[in-house]
């Protein structure tokens, strides 16, 4: 046979096929066999299977192939390093129970969510509704001087929307009625359900990711709604661009309440990418018609509870917003891993990367939220070959970063 079996295929044919004929054709000699994983043709072949195969129906085909990827590098570093003929090491009987180990635990976490959709099913009825608070939940944490319970986890909505065209472009901007009619928003309200489920009620969002707010806010009202929230249920988190020229922030604001006045109110309004110097004066100008006393004036009136702000900017500049103390909270970069953002520029104080300026937003009892662990810092979905050495098998590189946010940092969400 000619034509090469794709990857996909020939493992899903080799680890669950039930049929002897289809096991029988990827042997060594089929043109497939060049593309098995060396794992599957071990000793430790068959019993991955049984693990990835009790599993099966509940790990979606994309990471299922991650899954097999992994276990693939892990193989090959704990088991044949060293043994140039590729076969494993006679004394790998630890190695071995690591390896299978980790297939349990990537199996269970690729197939969790399918697990909760069924959970969530199942509460149909009453007696598993009043059973359903001994499941798991994310736990919370003080967000500073809010004294919100903020869970250490966040929905962020940058990437969820159905378009990024802003609705400030005519011709050109979303239709709201056909946007949260799609099959997008279909999804995030799935996604939201299954957020509320776990304890993770913290949604995020920004005026400018497109259709992200309006898609949000449908959402969460529909729930309202149809009684599986109150309002209180849940932390609402938007934000705008500061402007030199207040009513042009004014009108801003007008365009995202038009949007949220549906819930109520708005717990957190973030000053949205406060990072160089004439954004912080538009921001900390104390005149009477400045944006800042215009969003004082929201918080007034009650349409917001909490004013901070989120940044890309320097460590310098974040100091000089967050020692201003006017901020109940901050959206900030402070990774282990990543570019300058992740790190974070000199503090002007002798130190290094953004450390001092999560370290001071701490001492005045602000709120701290991490933006982008596992992408701005590092691409830790993707990692490299020696950073997945360097954690090891039993701590994902995602795992290591959220645990050096909340354990090294301090910082309350991610």
């Amino acid at each position: 046979m000619s034509r090469r079996f794709s990857l996909t295929k020939s493992i899903s044919s080799r680890l669950f096929s039930k049929e002897e004929d289809d096991a029988s054709s990827l042997s060594s000699a089929h043109p497939a066999a060049a593309d098995m994983p060396t794992f599957l043709n071990s000793p430790l072949g068959a019993k991955v299977a049984s693990i990835l195969d009790s599993h099966g129906d509940k790990i979606h085909d994309d990471s299922f192939l991650k899954i097999v990827r992994q276990l693939e590098f892990w193989y090959k570093q704990l088991l044949v390093v060293g043994n140039t003929d590729g076969s494993s090491s006679s004394s790998s009987s630890d190695g071995e129970t690591q390896f299978l180990e980790l297939a349990e635990r990537l199996a269970n976490i690729a197939s969790w969510r399918q697990e909760l959709l069924d959970d969530m099913m199942e509460e149909d009825n009453e007696e598993k509704k009043s059973s359903s608070s001994s499941s798991f939940k994310i736990p919370t944490v003080r967000f500073g001087r809010t004294n919100l319970q903020m869970p250490i986890i966040t929905c962020g909505g940058m990437r969820i929307q159905e378009t990024w065209i802003p609705d400030t472009v005519p011709l050109l901007k979303p239709n709201k009625r056909k946007v949260v009619k799609s099959a997008s928003q279909d999804n995030l309200k799935d996604v939201i359900r299954c957020c509320l489920k776990l304890g993770l009620n913290h949604f995020e969002t920004a005026r400018f990711y497109g259709s992200s707010e309006v898609q949000f806010v449908d959402a969460l009202v529909e729930l309202m709604e149809e009684g599986t929230i109150q309002r209180e249920d849940f932390i609402f988190q938007t934000k705008l661009f500061p402007m030199e020229d207040a009513t042009k922030f004014r009108d801003q604001w007008e365009a995202s309440w038009s949007n949220v006045h549906k819930l109520k109110y708005v717990d957190l309004l973030s000053f949205h990418c406060v990072s160089q110097n004439d954004q912080i004066d538009y921001v900390l100008d104390e005149s009477p018609d400045g944006i800042y006393a215009f969003v004082q004036s929201l918080q007034a009136e009650g349409k917001i509870r909490h004013i901070g702000f989120s940044t890309h900017g320097s460590a310098e500049t974040i100091l000089r917003m967050i020692n201003s103390n006017k901020f109940a909270y901050v959206n900030i970069h402070k990774h282990y891993f990543g570019d300058y953002h992740a790190q974070g520029t000199p503090d002007t104080l002798g130190g290094h990367g953004n450390e001092a300026a999560v370290k001071r937003a701490l001492e005045l009892d602000m709120g701290v939220f991490n933006i982008s662990p596992f992408d701005k810092g590092g691409k830790l979905y993707r990692p490299s070959e020696a950073v997945a050495k360097a954690i090891g098998p039993e701590l994902s590189p995602i795992a290591f970063a959220a645990l050096h946010s909340w354990k090294t940092q301090g910082m309350h969400t991610i």
